[in-house]
């Protein structure tokens, strides 16, 4: 932390406010402590429970989140959901550091563009001087055209510092400058997202469902096939793949496939298939063939004559929102179930039927469905069954039927800053390893000429502890050579 202000003290002059401000905002220092800054938010949002999209949009979810979250940080709780810690990625906090690291960025390009404000840097890890005599045909102006003349032939960019009394140059500065504008715009298409772009999540469609795309557009999608491939099947990895038909106006105008997690595009949308999920058609019905009604414990008092149950490959503990549609009232959220495991209530028989969903094992071709039938003061099944597929058996005299599906959950919207971010996290990418491969060059050159005798201060920010670099040392014997000097001081 000393050197860090020892540096920002080096930039800094109180007779020029305006130029100290923009040479420590254009520090790399600044960078790096910007950057750190971003880290530990980035950390705070992987340690810290972050509120779901969800528990935002909707009431209900965020106070049920939110007693959640007091449950397990007590009197903290309060203080994390005030201060923006549980909301990083909405945050104010993320929102000043990414602008100011921007500004930053901002003012290191144009620094590289033109290098007004640049100091001569005093002392770095290289450093040279050059010395003799020279005749009085060779002025001062011929001198530096001969040294600019070597330093151009190098490949170094030039540039005259305080009125020409000093000239800086560098190489490969520009692999650095890469990478400046690739965060530049990494950070504006996350400002564009942030303003323009839309999401519509969570949307579920079985074969042959359609779903209108809305937001202006005349165009629905069709869930066509929603297939996966279990391990086992074929050598084959399990894998999700949805075909979607568009439509406008009832006709088809083109198709799409989608695979878990590999976005695909259509009518400057962007699609996402986040999962395809079992499920589970359950009907009940007499001996007489009358429909026996049935609940479910997320769906409070109504009645349906079929359910569809939804499950997770995995088996994390979820919270169940217990509703009374009939009032609108919440029950409690008492009941914790697995992800793989749902309850089917049929009250006019007092019983309970529970169903587990078992990922296919390897060398199986499908997941296993297992029922258990329960009594409604019993924790012991009085029946219980497995199936692959749809089959109808017999329950205490009653007929069930259970058909396996499957749901594709699709997230689609239209997102153009998505774009700026991969061109800029591409472009950074190719920044950061051409500039490990191409080590910027930077260089510090002033002259003086009195009496015959000619001095040249060579100073370079070589970067290696207890010695010059290779490059430094040959430049220096190229500078001396169009000098018709060497670095001892004597004329040759």
């Amino acid at each position: 932390m000393t050197s860090i202000r020892a540096r920002f003290s080096e930039l800094w002059d109180s007779s020029d406010i305006l130029e100290s401000l923009w040479r420590v905002s254009a520090s790399p220092y600044t960078t790096m402590l910007l950057l750190m800054g971003l880290s530990v938010l980035v950390c705070i949002g992987i340690l810290l429970p972050q509120r779901p999209p969800e528990a935002i949009a909707d009431p209900i979810a965020n106070g049920l989140w939110l007693t959640s979250l007091h449950e397990r940080f007590h009197g903290v709780a309060d203080l994390l959901v005030h201060s923006g810690l549980v909301d990083v990625h909405r945050s104010l906090w993320l929102r000043a550091l990414l602008g100011l690291l921007a500004f930053n960025l901002v003012l290191k390009v144009a620094d590289f563009i033109r290098p007004v404000h640049l100091r001569w840097p005093g002392s770095l890890s290289g450093s040279k001087t050059l010395g003799g005599e020279v005749t009085a045909a060779d002025s001062r102006e011929q001198l530096l055209r001969r040294v600019r003349e070597v330093l151009r032939g190098h490949g170094y960019r030039l540039f005259d510092g305080n009125g020409g009394s000093w000239i800086y140059a560098d190489r490969f500065a520009h692999l650095t400058f890469l990478v400046y504008l690739g965060v530049l715009l990494v950070i504006g298409g996350l400002a564009l997202s942030e303003r323009t772009a839309w999401w519509e999540e969570g949307v579920t469609l079985r074969p042959g469902q359609v779903r209108l795309l809305g937001h202006g557009m005349d165009i629905a999608f069709r869930a066509e096939t929603v297939e996966v491939s279990y391990p086992g099947t074929e050598g084959q990895v399990d894998d999700g793949r949805t075909e979607l038909a568009f439509l406008r106006a009832g006709r088809e105008i083109g198709r799409e496939v989608l695979h878990d997690h590999a976005p695909s595009f259509y009518a400057g949308l962007v699609f996402y298939q986040t999962a395809t999920e079992p499920t589970l058609l359950v009907e009940a019905h007499d001996v007489t063939g009358r429909t026996l009604v049935l609940r479910t414990p997320d769906t409070g008092m109504t009645h349906f004559t079929q359910v569809s149950l939804r499950f997770r490959d995995e088996e994390s503990p979820r919270y169940i929102i217990m509703l009374d549609l009939a009032h609108g009232d919440r029950l409690g959220r008492s009941l914790e179930q697995a992800g793989n495991e749902q309850y089917v209530l049929v009250p006019s028989r007092d019983l309970s039927l529970r169903l587990v969903y078992h990922s296919s094992l390897s060398g199986e071709t499908a997941p296993t469905f297992q029922v258990e039938a329960f009594h409604r003061a019993e924790t012991l099944p009085f029946w219980e069954w497995q199936f692959q597929e749809a089959v109808s058996v017999e329950i205490a005299g009653d007929t069930y039927t259970f058909k396996p599906q499957r749901f594709a959950v699709i997230k689609f919207g239209q997102d153009y800053g998505v774009l700026l971010i991969g061109a800029g996290a591409v472009m950074t990418v190719v920044g950061i390893v051409l500039s490990v491969w191409r080590p910027p060059r930077r260089l510090w050159l002033v002259m003086r000429v009195v009496n015959g005798q000619v001095s040249v201060d060579f100073i370079g920010d070589v970067r290696v502890d207890g010695g010059s670099s290779p490059w430094f040392e040959s430049l220096a014997q190229s500078v001396a050579g169009a000098l018709v000097l060497d670095a001892a001081g004597t004329r040759r």
